[in-house]
């Protein structure tokens, strides 16, 4: 069935987006999406294909083959969307196997050491930070059509390249980035896998891309957008002569409003997990042009990750932990047209459990569904959801197969029983794994020569929520505090702002920088600042410390000595006159020195 010689693998996942946005299932869509569409036609359709219900918590899954609760991550800030540093990711997977790793677009898994993704196994990189373009660690002022971004450890500024997109916009620009990593390894004949989740079509959309038809609002048009960078791709691919052995991936990250499903973004009914998801590889007899076909049975974001290395017979690396199996199944033998290729009773009988969280801590029986296929020999007779919102809430059964609205709640019927019965078990078992380290910080070095100078972001703060540039222009006020790790014992710098450094040359402490950002409209505003305060502790040792500000100063300096190696939290706060918290600490940016004022006991 499958090539010989080792495909090329593209993961595309378009953000915020699912089935009621493309015309291929949706004719009334306002958007116009002739490229997806004929990708789908084109390709292998997984019609039951799940993922998390938002950003990072599906990212994570994504990257490791694992539930993204039990790695650690279920919500997009407050700390909960750091990957946790020993965690195995399918790059680590794909560079121990020969492949040139690429990671493009929205990366969402922690903007620090040991987090980014340089630090998780790619070798080529172009990133926006933050859970999208204008959260609060990303390039101050970044919107989808005027934005600064990384390649690499190289800040570049977007422009309106020669690349036959009208307009600078950050899809066009960072599909740009993907032809070029694509293209130097074909030159060097080395198959590449690239990660490509974009930063679009997550809100908010201030200005539709230059190449937008007249009439439609811009997130519409940033679909429609999508969809033409699509088409480039497949150009792409094919003028290379890459397409036959590309396997290319497409999905969503999560569903994106009610259409065929109940619930949307965040919802742990089928509107909030259930998303388009198609396969393309036509050297390994998948899919191509009048060859498309559906997949039926469960799937989800797990099961790529060892489907793909099913698929083209990866080596898992040396060293994996016990602690860290993977939870995702392979489909391989779903994806050919031979009825003998049986996945086996394990993934028949496999039930798959996904929550929507959303909380910093961890709750029981919080927004969950378990989905499993009842199986009659090759035939599915029921797809079951099992959904509760809460623990003093009652168990749902659902059987989208007959109620793909989720309509007729069937928990009440007494032949159900038994089904309830397993799923509910399935839920306990699952909830175990996630037990276990629930509790536990992922935690951001500090003072390790991988990140000489670390901006320590608001977005991540623990029991405060502080995550986008507006919010930022408006001053709010709050503190939280941060988990992380002294990568060595020693005195450490610690300059507390309200800016970022790249706007030093056009805002203090107490003025603010021109312009408009994250909505276009959201204008930064002056507040009052007049000290600091820095609490460092772990246990029984504690460093507080309160400053004035200096007038005209950027920030307010704190250089401690003494701090041990090892884990602790950092708090900060800022004050106005008359002693009262007023705005936050949003940056804070640490680095080991030289120079010396003893930490207190």
């Amino acid at each position: 069935m499958f090539g010989q010689e080792r495909p090329n693998v593209i993961i595309l996942m378009p953000d915020d987006v699912s089935h009621g946005v493309f015309t291929y299932y949706n004719p009334d869509s306002k958007s116009k999406t002739p490229n997806i569409d004929r990708l789908a036609e084109s390709s292998v359709r997984l019609t039951d294909f799940h993922v998390s219900p938002s950003c990072a918590p599906t990212r994570a899954a994504t990257l490791t083959g694992r539930s993204n609760s039990v790695s650690g991550i279920w919500h997009t800030i407050a700390g909960r969307s750091l990957l946790r540093n020993d965690e195995i990711t399918i790059a680590d997977v794909f560079k121990y196997n020969g492949y040139a790793t690429g990671m493009v677009g929205k990366w969402h898994l922690g903007d620090n050491y040991p987090f980014r993704p340089k630090d998780r196994g790619f070798e080529y990189v172009a990133w926006t930070k933050g859970g999208g373009v204008g959260q609060q660690p990303d390039y101050w002022g970044n919107m989808h059509h005027d934005a600064h971004y990384w390649v690499n450890d190289s800040l570049v500024e977007m422009t309106d390249e020669d690349d036959g997109m009208k307009g600078a916009f950050v899809t066009n620009s960072m599909f740009n980035r993907s032809f070029e990593f694509m293209e130097a390894n074909q030159k060097e004949n080395k198959p590449f896998f690239l990660y490509f989740p974009t930063a679009a079509a997550h809100s908010p959309w201030p200005k539709a891309p230059g190449d937008a038809r007249d009439g439609i609002t811009a997130k519409v048009a940033t679909v429609e957008n999508i969809d033409k960078n699509v088409g480039r791709l497949i150009k792409f691919l094919d003028e290379k002569g890459l397409a036959d052995n590309t396997i290319l991936i497409f999905f969503t990250d999560n569903g994106s409003g009610e259409f065929m499903y109940r619930g949307g973004k965040i919802s742990f009914y089928d509107g909030g997990t259930r998303v388009p998801s198609y396969v393309r590889w036509p050297a390994g007899g998948l899919g191509g042009e009048g060859n498309g076909r559906d997949v039926t049975a469960l799937t989800s974001h797990m099961d790529w990750l060892p489907t793909l290395m099913d698929m083209i017979g990866l080596d898992d690396v040396s060293d994996r932990p016990g602690n860290l199996k993977m939870h995702g199944q392979s489909f391989k033998d779903f994806l050919d047209t031979n009825p003998s290729n049986d996945p086996g009773p394990e993934f028949k009988d496999r039930k798959v459990t996904i929550c929507n969280m959303r909380k910093e801590n961890f709750q029981k029986y919080r927004n969950l569904s378990v989905k499993k296929d009842d199986w009659q020999g090759n035939s599915i007779a029921h797809k079951w959801r099992l959904t509760r919102s809460g623990a003093s809430s009652d168990w749902e059964l659902w059987d989208v197969l007959a109620d793909k609205a989720q309509t007729k709640d069937l928990s009440k019927d007494p032949a159900n029983s038994a089904i309830i019965a397993e799923l509910v078990q399935a839920y306990e078992d699952w909830y175990e794994l996630v037990a276990e380290r629930e509790n536990e910080y992922a935690r951001i070095v500090i003072g390790h020569p991988a990140e000489p100078m670390t901006q320590l972001n608001s977005h991540d703060f623990h029991n405060q929520e502080l995550w986008n540039h507006k919010i930022v222009a408006d001053g709010k006020t709050g503190s939280g505090y941060l988990a992380v790790e002294f990568a060595k014992p020693g005195t450490y710098h610690f300059d507390l702002r309200r800016w970022p450094q790249e706007v030093e040359d056009q805002s203090t402490l107490t003025t603010a920088p021109k312009g408009k950002v994250y909505d276009g409209k959201s204008v930064p505003k002056a507040i009052d600042i007049a000290s600091a305060r820095i609490k460092i502790w772990n246990g029984e040792d504690v460093y507080d410390e309160k400053k004035t500000a200096e007038e005209g100063a950027d920030g307010v300096p704190f250089t401690i000595e003494n701090l041990p190696a090892g884990p602790a939290f950092v708090q900060t706060w800022f004050y106005n006159r008359s002693g009262d918290m007023e705005g936050a600490v949003y940056y804070n940016y640490v680095r080991p020195t030289m120079s010396a004022k003893r930490a207190v006991k």
